[in-house]
């Protein structure tokens, strides 16, 4: 018993000091003989991969991603679209979902105009179309300057032809739900075959 105890005593201190309320402050002086770039720490693991929600979402199965979008909300969705990799496919395919979803229009046009390589345009155009295509709802959307920012900046993808048919048709189609929902001038649709 009385290992057991120590055992739980050490489990508490240890407990305990990983709550801390403040960071350990450290003066680690870098080696100036070795490159940065092997001395650097490996990137962390997602927190989101090793979260159940998360983990149950990459399954692929609708409810679980569904599940996921009405547990995190949009911000977090979209927080973890940047990461890249499963975790941005998944959070990508859930964004529409969330109740909160137009909230983060704006800064998914924006990522659409310049999108880090992972997740691809692609993935992120698809999103930004599931939003805007959702059911109009009798309320005013949260975030209209992010919604004039897409009516913005989606005319232009949809034009670009420099972008493949598909990101472009993904453009359009976005630009198309979202003057129908009216939140968008129908002169903002580009006329067919503009180039």
């Amino acid at each position: 018993m009385r290992g057991g105890a120590r055992g739980l005593a050490v489990l508490l201190l240890a407990a305990a000091s990983a709550c801390r309320s403040e960071p350990v402050k450290t003066t680690a002086v870098p080696d100036a003989g070795v490159p940065a770039s092997v001395d650097a720490a490996p990137p962390a693991a997602s927190s989101r991969a090793a979260d159940p929600r998360w983990q149950r979402a990459l399954g692929d199965d609708p409810l679980d991603i569904e599940r996921l979008a009405v547990a995190v909300g949009a911000g977090e969705l979209l927080a973890g679209g940047g990461e890249g990799g499963e975790v941005a496919r998944v959070a990508l395919q859930a964004l529409p979902q969330a109740d909160d979803a137009d909230l983060v229009m704006g800064a998914l046009c924006d990522r659409a105009v310049s999108p880090p390589p992972d997740p691809p345009r692609a993935a992120v155009l698809a999103s930004i179309l599931g939003i805007a295509g959702r059911p109009s709802t009798q309320r005013e959307p949260q975030d209209p300057d992010g919604i004039r920012r897409c009516g913005e900046l989606l005319p232009k993808l949809a034009t670009d032809t420099a972008l493949p048919p598909a990101e472009r048709a993904l453009a359009i189609s976005a630009v198309r739900a979202l003057v129908l929902k009216g939140q968008l001038d129908p002169a903002k649709v580009p006329a067919a075959g503009t180039k």
